[in-house]
């Protein structure tokens, strides 16, 4: 008699932010462009502050647009 033997499968977690890109700021900030999968949404994020940026509103964190990402392809600026 044989045992039948049953494969594990494992799933893989999914990715809530998949990212999109990663831009320089003028003052010296990065921002990173994420889109919420399950959504569909984009979220421009100020990832690091510049050394020397004097801009009160740039904050690690700080949500720079939350929108449509077809309003982001089509050249709006975020700063």
């Amino acid at each position: 008699m044989s045992v039948a033997t049953v494969p594990v499968v494992r799933a893989r977690p999914a990715t809530l932010f998949e990212l999109e890109e990663l831009e320089g700021l003028p003052c010296g900030c990065v921002t990173v462009t994420y889109r919420a999968r399950p959504w569909g949404v984009a979220v421009v994020s100020l990832e690091a502050k510049g050394p020397h940026c004097t801009l009160a509103g740039h904050g690690p964190g700080e949500i720079l647009l939350l929108g449509d990402p077809a309003e982001l392809e089509a050249g709006e600026d975020v700063r």
